[in-house]
């Protein structure tokens, strides 16, 4: 599970800038929308950042993102920050083409009537050519352990080298692996790939876990949903009966399968995908292609769901509710918070404030987002804000009561060409 991440100096944050999963202690929200690890920790299932376009509410996305690169990129490339970070960097003032910071905590193990719980807390900063700084600590319930660190040694050549620093509970090879690796790639990743335990764990988590649904409704949502109904057969007759719960009652097969001479032949590891619809009189056989931008939106999230609703995922979605009704963005929500695995999670980005109906979410898992003076982006929660008991926090925002609302002017067009 996520439990925050923190992010600065990247596109447009410029100060650290902090969203939470972690639950606040007050027992007046809904206690069935968290996860309670321990005594000490509860961990929301759903959580959402709300603002108007071009805010920068996608940013903690696309951090993410980028850390997901880093940390699992191949030896083999030779400079994967670049790939990675390139138009990515805050590019204002007195902090232009400075390194991005990253810091995540992640549950790694929930506690036992034996053990604490575990939370892993990963750090990394990096530029387009050097990771700067890149650390691992865990927390055993309150105790804080390092596990490693390396720092960038500042040198008069071009060569790169790093202080590094090894935690007594670290397992895994140390020397040799702190030889391995360059400066333009993560440690985590070479010492998961040598058996290391302690890496292979926070690996895995990127890898297993942390799941980003690709961004909108083109070739890779196809291939997407093409691979889950490759792995998981019986999800087609799932698919279809997530259509009906939604009065999408004409789709009754989804076919699976490759274009060979033309023709499309169903097979077990195509990447195209085909609905048929039928009425009482006919049938048609359609494209993934030529569906609407609904359906194609709604396979996509139908299928994360699913996986999330059998194994621990923490599952992002940008513009979640694009090309959706509002009803259906208020239904799919419920599904998941009602269906996912205990240790599942929702993170959910959009301008719509269908989020912010009452009973949804809690008041702690919703954030927003907008820009300060200087123009960078700022998030801050809504729980920052006092609600009475009868308060309506849609109704509130639609009126301006939380800022984070686009201010619009007149426009004219003016043709000067006439």
């Amino acid at each position: 599970m996520l439990i925050d991440i923190t992010v600065a100096n990247f596109r447009s944050i410029k100060d650290p800038q902090t969203v939470s999963f972690a639950a606040l202690k007050d027992k007046r929200l809904d206690q069935s929308k968290v996860q309670i690890v321990s005594d000490r920790l509860k961990v929301l299932r759903t959580n959402a950042v709300v603002g108007p376009n071009g805010v920068g509410k996608s940013t903690v996305v696309r951090a993410l993102e980028v850390v997901k690169g880093i940390v699992t990129a191949e030896a083999s490339e030779e400079n994967p920050l670049k790939k990675i970070l390139t138009g990515s960097l805050f590019a204002y003032s007195d902090v232009k083409n400075q390194p991005a910071e990253f810091t995540l905590r992640v549950l790694l193990k929930e506690a036992t009537e034996l053990e604490p719980e575990v939370v892993a807390t990963y750090s990394i900063k990096a530029d387009l050519d050097h990771i700067w700084e890149e650390s691992l600590y865990y927390n055993f319930g309150t105790s804080k352990k390092l596990m490693f660190d390396r720092v960038a040694v500042a040198s008069l050549d071009d060569e790169v080298t790093y202080t590094v620093r090894w935690g007594k509970l670290y397992r895994g090879d140390k020397k040799r692996n702190e030889k391995a690796v360059d400066c333009r790639h993560s440690f985590i990743k070479n010492a998961a790939d040598k058996g290391g335990e302690t890496c292979s764990e926070i690996y895995k988590w990127f890898t297993e876990v942390l799941d980003i649904l690709p961004m909108g409704v083109g070739s890779s949502s196809e291939k997407y949903v093409a691979a889950m109904l490759n792995a998981h057969p019986a999800w087609k007759e799932q698919l279809i009966n997530f259509f009906w719960s939604m009065d999408i009652t004409d789709v009754r097969d989804v076919r699976v399968g490759s274009n060979r001479d033309g023709k499309f032949v169903q097979s077990n590891d195509g990447d195209m995908v085909f609905f048929v619809h039928s009425n009482t009189k006919a049938a048609m056989f359609s494209p993934y292609g030529k569906e609407s931008l609904s359906m194609k939106r709604l396979s996509l999230l139908a299928l994360a769901f699913f996986e999330a609703f059998t194994k621990a995922k923490v599952l992002v979605v940008d513009d979640y509710g694009m090309f959706l009704h509002p009803e259906v963005i208020l239904y799919l929500t419920s599904v998941f918070t009602n269906g996912c695995k205990r240790a599942s999670q929702l993170f959910a980005v959009d301008c719509n404030p269908t989020l912010l109906e009452d009973g949804l979410l809690r008041r702690d898992a919703i954030y927003f987002a907008e820009k300060d003076s200087e123009g960078s982006t700022i998030y801050y929660p809504l729980s920052d804000f006092r609600i009475g008991a009868n308060g309506r926090a849609k109704a509130m925002y639609e009126s301006g009561a939380f800022g984070a609302l686009p201010i619009t002017s007149e426009f004219r067009f003016v043709n000067e060409e006439a």
